[in-house]
């Protein structure tokens, strides 16, 4: 599958989970990333995915967010109903990657310019391993099927030791099992990976 592909998969995935999410709102979810808050709440988390995904069409418009303003996206884009909001922003964004043609395009993000293709994975891998999170998180199974995963770790494999370096990625830990599923997981130090590399 091919990174716009890969990304819609993953952003509709993360999308199906929100919609069987239950009553976990406010259940305080374990780090997904190196960076995220010890004690965020599952809205919380999913608060912080719903402004990279408002921010995704204008960007892959090769705006800038000082364009488009950068409190553009600010306050509760969740409000009433979360997963039926986040539907929302989720489909703009899968139209906007739709149209992507060019992967060596400047994508300008708050960190500094990158390729269109490195925006992209980066989504990719937040909304993956956020999916894996967010239904640990509710007791569900993983959203997660090979074809999935095997598309996310071509992804991450090239990335994965300088996202750990600058303190993006957990520190790896050993498969559960040889599924690329458990390899993605494993590799993240992520969610429902389960033993420490010796």
């Amino acid at each position: 599958m091919d990174l716009v592909e890969t990304f819609v998969r993953a952003d509709r995935t993360i999308t199906g989970v929100l919609a069987g999410l239950g009553d976990v709102w406010l259940a305080i979810l374990p780090p997904v990333f190196a960076t995220d808050p010890v004690d965020r709440r599952v809205r919380d988390a999913v608060a912080h995915l719903a402004r990279d995904e408002a921010w995704v069409p204008a960007l892959l418009a090769r705006r800038t967010m000082a364009d488009v303003g950068l409190d553009a996206f600010d306050g509760d884009l969740l409000g009433a109903d979360p997963a039926a909001a986040f539907g929302r922003l989720a489909a703009a964004a899968q139209t906007a990657a739709g149209a992507v043609t060019d992967l060596e395009a400047p994508v300008h993000c708050s960190f500094g310019d990158c390729s269109t293709e490195e925006y992209l994975w980066q989504l990719v891998v937040a909304r993956t391993l956020g999916a894996e999170a967010l239904a640990a998180a509710a007791a569900t199974p993983s959203p997660l099927d090979e074809a999935l995963a095997a598309a996310v770790l071509v992804g991450l494999a090239p990335r994965a030791e300088l996202w750990r370096t600058v303190g993006i990625l957990h520190p790896a830990v050993a498969p559960a099992s040889p599924s690329a599923r458990d390899e993605l997981l494993a590799l993240s130090g992520g969610a429902r990976a389960v033993r420490p590399v010796d």
